[in-house]
C-alpha cells in the first residue's frame, strides 16, 4: 500500500494565522506523523502556542524508530503542554492550543487529540470514526437529557474544558485502528469542520481527487462559508491506496511469495 497526503491552511478573515499543520516522515518511509494545532490566546500568543506543538513534534520525530507510538504521542502532548505553560509566564494573556496527531504505518494508525481539532477516518466514503471534542458543547450533547430547559442556550458551548497549556488536568484521548486500502484520515481545526459538512464532502470524494490542489480548494471553501467572519482554516490528510503494481496484477505478489516460501 502507498500513501497520498496533503495539507493546506488559510488565514480566513482573522488578523493572524494561529493554525498550524505539519507532516513528517521517517527516513526509511515506514511511518508518517500528521499534526494539526489550533492556537488560542491574545495577539501572537495563540500562534506561539500552536508553533510550540509543531516544534516539539518535529524534534521528537527525528529518529529512526518509534517502539511505542502511543507513548510517543502522549509525550509530545505533555511536553507541549508544559512548554506552553512556560510561555504564559512572560505574556499578558494565557496562550493555549488544541492538538490532533496521527502516527501512520503500513498497517496501523495511532491518534491522540486534545481540544476540538478533529480526526476523521473514512473508508471508501464511509465514516468509520470521528474524535469527540473536549468542549462544553460535546458534554451537553452527551448529557442532553439531563439538562434543564433553557440550559443549552446559556452555556458557553464553544468553550473548551481541555487544551494544551490550559489551566486544566491534561488527559489526552487516544484512538488506534488497523489500516487498509481505501482508508482516508482527515485532521482539521474547527475553522474547517464548523463551516463545511465534512461527512458529506468525503462521502463523495474518490482517491483520485485527494491531492494538494483539492486540499487548497477545500480550505478556501470553508473560509468563504464564513461570510466575512471566517476563522483560520487548517487541514492535513492521508489516503491509503493499493500499491499500483499489485493493483494491476493482484495475484502476482502472492504467487511470488508462495514460490519462495
Amino acid at each position: 500500500m502507498t500513501w497520498k497526503y496533503a495539507s493546506a491552511l488559510t488565514i480566513g478573515d482573522r488578523e493572524e494565522q494561529q493554525d498550524r499543520a505539519a507532516i513528517f516522515h521517517l527516513e526509511n518511509g515506514e511511518a508518517h506523523l500528521f499534526v494539526v494545532a489550533d492556537g488560542m490566546g491574545g495577539h501572537k500568543d495563540g500562534a506561539a502556542a500552536a508553533q510550540t506543538v509543531i516544534d516539539i513534534a518535529s524534534s521528537r520525530f527525528n529518529q529512526d524508530r518509534i517502539d511505542d507510538p502511543g507513548k510517543f504521542l502522549g509525550d509530545i502532548c505533555l511536553d507541549a503542554h508544559n512548554a506552553i505553560l512556560a510561555l504564559s509566564e512572560n505574556r499578558t494573556s494565557a496562550p493555549g492550543s488544541t492538538c490532533v496527531m496521527a502516527y501512520l504505518t503500513a498497517g496501523q494508525v495511532y491518534c491522540v487529540h486534545v481540544g476540538d481539532s478533529r480526526l476523521y477516518q473514512f473508508n471508501n466514503g464511509r465514516l468509520i470514526y470521528k474524535t469527540p471534542d473536549h468542549s462544553i458543547a460535546q458534554l451537553m450533547s452527551e448529557h442532553e437529557s439531563d439538562l434543564e430547559d433553557g440550559a443549552s442556550h446559556s452555556a458557553p458551548q464553544n468553550q473548551l474544558y481541555m487544551c494544551l497549556g490550559g489551566n486544566n488536568e491534561l488527559s489526552p484521548e487516544f484512538y488506534t485502528s488497523k489500516v487498509s486500502a481505501g482508508d482516508f484520515f482527515l485532521l482539521c481545526s474547527d475553522g474547517f469542520w464548523d463551516q463545511v459538512d465534512v461527512e458529506k464532502i468525503f462521502a463523495k470524494t474518490d482517491g483520485a481527487a485527494i491531492d494538494q490542489e483539492y486540499a487548497g480548494q477545500l480550505v478556501q471553501l470553508a473560509s468563504q462559508q464564513g461570510q466575512g467572519k471566517s476563522d483560520n482554516v487548517c487541514l492535513a490528510w492521508a489516503y491509503c491506496e493499493d500499491d499500483p503494481a499489485e493493483r494491476k496484477n493482484p495475484g502476482f505478489l502472492k504467487q511470488l511469495i508462495a514460490w519462495f516460501s
